[in-house]
């Protein structure tokens, strides 16, 4: 966790402990040597002086001030509205915060023109070494976490030199990217120098991509996943007009969803809700919600109600089920398996499996996928529906005609 004190500048909460301490250990002589009172006393001022000369810091760090200044800008601490001793008291108090900072590694710059009063300031970079609070494994995640919003089918190889250039990921159409990118980049800024080199070298050249770039652009989307999000805290309906791909109007009009998640698969957003219109869990890809219609609406959602699941069963290629299935259904076990002789006279091994899921429409993309080696046996309506795409596959490639 950091704490931003000038906009640019980032200090460790880890920092602020450390730099507390060595002030208190130079603050330490402060009053007197009196039993408990006393030391109460002497922690109170400790503690005073400390609050001080913590605030003395952070106007040094913003900008460059008088002495004059800084008293005006801290009043309850430098008392410049007094004469004679009271003056020269606040000066010596000035003069020895400066130097407490300058003894625990801060670089004061003294600018003083002709004619006109000293002007303070702090050098940016300068402090208390402060051990980094990771070790090298973790800058690697920390690049790791950065990069997970490059897509590394972009990136190009440089004409001359074969070095592999990467897209920015400042360019990610990802609608969450710039918000994290921009936590990764403050908390890399903490790095001390060998770290910070090394994690800059990770994200140029990364070995291990985890691609979260989405399939489309959802920057201007942000917005509507905001407010379904607020409606989904505040389990409140939504109402809007939905486009889809397979709908012949331009849009239809969607009210009184009761919306459950948002879930990121296949590079899109969608948004899992339950329809009081059509009784049922529809997926809503996220993109296809017209903003300027989504509205939150007074009524409550349904927050005991279950989304169904279904339960089927495939065969699958024995050579795939080997090393085991990947898992990719709610639920998934392996019922038999058996050998048979396929359409070529080969022996061949499958395997018989059950699995669970929450949409028909994944279930059959998900099984195409596999190709041949996979075969949809139940449920009878499933795989009719399978059936029927595989007629439409084959009727493209049954065309004489090519273009």
């Amino acid at each position: 966790m950091t704490w931003n004190l000038s906009g640019d500048i980032l200090f460790s909460f880890h920092t602020l402990d450390i730099f507390a301490a060595l002030v208190g250990e130079v603050l330490a002589p402060i009053g007197g040597e009196k039993a408990v009172n006393a030391d109460r006393e002497r922690n109170s001022k400790k503690r005073e002086s400390l609050g001080r000369i913590f605030r003395l810091l952070r106007i040094l760090l913003i900008n460059e001030y008088t002495r004059q200044e800084i008293f005006e800008r801290l009043p309850d601490y430098y008392n410049s509205e007094g004469e004679g001793d009271a003056t020269r008291r606040t000066d010596r108090m000035f003069e020895r915060d400066i130097k407490v900072l300058q003894e625990q590694g801060f670089v004061i710059k003294k600018r003083k023109a002709r004619g006109h009063p000293t002007r303070y300031s702090l050098v940016k970079g300068s402090g208390p070494a402060v051990p980094s609070p990771f070790n090298e494994e973790e800058v690697d995640i920390l690049a790791l976490l950065y990069n997970l919003f490059i897509d590394p089918t972009a990136s190009y190889k440089h004409p001359h030199t074969g070095v592999l250039l990467l897209p920015a990921a400042e360019a990610s159409h990802h609608p969450f990217a710039a918000d994290i990118l921009g936590l990764i980049k403050k908390l890399a800024a903490s790095l001390p120098p060998d770290q910070l080199k090394h994690f800059e070298e990770r994200i140029k050249r990364p070995s291990i991509h985890l691609n979260l770039t989405t399939a489309a652009d959802y920057l201007p989307y942000r917005a509507s996943i905001d407010l379904i999000e607020k409606a989904i805290l505040n389990r409140q309906q939504i109402g809007f007009n939905y486009t889809s791909v397979r709908s012949k109007q331009e849009s239809v009009v969607h009210q009184h969803i009761d919306p459950y998640y948002i879930i990121y698969l296949d590079g899109h957003f969608y948004l899992i809700g339950y329809s009081n219109t059509h009784s049922k869990f529809l997926e809503y890809r996220i993109d296809r919600i017209q903003a300027e219609s989504l509205e939150m609406l007074n009524n409550t959602i349904d927050t005991v109600r279950q989304r169904h699941t279904m339960e089927f069963s495939y065969w699958i290629d024995g050579e795939i089920a080997k090393h085991g299935l990947s898992q990719r259904w709610l639920r998934q076990t392996t019922v038999r398996e058996e050998v048979f002789i396929d359409s070529q006279g080969q022996e061949k091994r499958r395997v018989l499996v059950r699995a669970k899921a929450h949409n028909e429409w994944r279930v059959i993309q998900q099984l195409l996928k596999y190709g041949d080696q996979a075969e949809l046996v139940e449920p009878a309506h499933l795989r009719e529906h399978m059936r029927q795409a595989v007629i439409r596959m084959m009727s493209f490639y049954e065309k004489k005609d090519t273009p």
